[in-house]
């Protein structure tokens, strides 16, 4: 076997540990997090999110994230959330950027829905 595709293999690997890793921290904080007021943005689509949905969660798809910042509160814990982890890790990206301070990446909705 060629040493570039083991090598490639061994990074796409712990990339994938790495983001599960991360996912189960935030998936054990969220308990707390809810209990502080925490907010859980949904940043599928609108037609994503009208298939199936964490209850109580509220919809706001990652393209529209920039002009509805306004309805977020600061001042309590933001919990995202998408179909696999990707568009939310770009929305905490993007409300970091923006001032925004208490903001985790739970990765799936369906991840929160034991919660």
């Amino acid at each position: 076997m060629n040493d570039n595709i083991i090598y490639a293999f061994i990074a796409l690997a712990a990339y994938v540990a790495y983001k599960k890793y991360t996912q189960y921290k935030v998936l054990k904080l969220v308990p707390d997090l809810l209990s502080q007021g925490g907010q859980i943005i949904d940043v599928r689509s609108v037609a994503e999110f009208n298939m199936s949905n964490k209850k109580g969660s509220i919809n706001i798809p990652l393209g529209s994230l920039n002009s509805r910042m306004n309805e977020l509160d600061n001042t309590k814990p933001i919990i995202l959330c998408c179909a696999s982890g990707s568009r939310s890790a770009m929305a905490k990206r993007t409300l970091l950027s923006k001032g925004f301070e208490n903001v985790h990446n739970a990765g799936t909705w369906r991840s929160l829905t034991k919660f």
